[in-house]
């Protein structure tokens, strides 16, 4: 008897081991694919080229290879960039699923760490009141995406990081951070009606309303329902009524 308990242990102890070592292989073969799905986004766009002055004033130089991107993947539209931070990325938006690039890169291979993207609730265009745009925090071990975001719970990084650059094909948005907040998982574009003016207030409001003590808000910024807003949202690890929300206010277009 006690040698059939020993043998189904010892089956029960290396199907786990089996499972154990395939969940492993699974997870640094994905890891993998994200790193190599990131280099890729860096080489297309070419990100290290910074914008040379024009002799035509009305020509905007954009250092980011958009027709290199579109041709792997069309949904790709704009770029982000925190200078300081790890945060470097195209922004893609699926028209058909908003889900889509939770689980998939930019380039469209299924990978854990998703891609940087915004819904069909906000245009491509950033004229929208409040463009909301979603990243997945990464763990420390692989640290991209919006893994830097929750960095910004402590008052001096938010003030040293505060830039936040935004480059279409034809423009360049500059935002400022005012705030980062602890906030529910409501689905912001759908909470609020942002063509009204007090729907938009409201929404300030709510922000600046946070009492969790991580949340940090910058008293050097200026925000009015009548500015136009860029808020960068990713999860809390173990908090999944949370997010957290780095939020900006545009400062300059060219």
């Amino acid at each position: 008897m006690k040698k059939h308990v020993r043998t189904i242990l010892a089956v029960v102890f290396i199907l786990v081991a089996v499972g154990c070592a395939a969940w492993l292989v699974r997870f640094y073969m994905d890891e993998a694919k994200g790193r190599q799905a990131n280099e890729k986004a860096q080489q297309q766009a070419q990100t290290e080229k910074l914008p040379e002055e024009s002799s035509d004033t009305d020509e905007v130089e954009i250092p980011v290879d958009f027709a290199s991107l579109q041709a792997t993947n069309p949904d790709v539209y704009a770029w982000i960039r925190i200078d300081g931070t790890n945060i470097d990325y195209p922004i893609v938006q699926n028209r058909q699923d908003n889900t889509y690039y939770l689980d998939h890169t930019w380039e469209g291979t299924e990978a854990a760490q998703g891609a940087i993207f915004t819904q069909t609730y906000n245009q491509k265009n950033f004229e929208d009141y409040n463009t909301v745009v979603y990243g997945h925090r990464m763990s420390d071990s692989n640290p991209v995406m919006f893994h830097d975001l929750l960095n910004y719970m402590d008052e001096e990084y938010l003030y040293s990081h505060q830039n936040v650059t935004v480059y279409t094909e034809e423009h360049i948005f500059t935002y400022r951070i005012f705030a980062a907040v602890v906030y529910d998982d409501r689905l912001i574009p759908l909470s609020y009606n942002f063509t009204e003016e007090g729907q938009r207030q409201e929404f300030l409001d709510s922000v600046f309303a946070s009492s969790d003590l991580r949340s940090q808000f910058a008293e050097n910024v200026e925000v009015t329902a009548q500015d136009k807003l860029l808020t960068l949202s990713t999860c809390i690890a173990g908090e999944d009524h949370h997010r957290f929300l780095v939020e900006a206010v545009l400062t300059d277009e060219t």
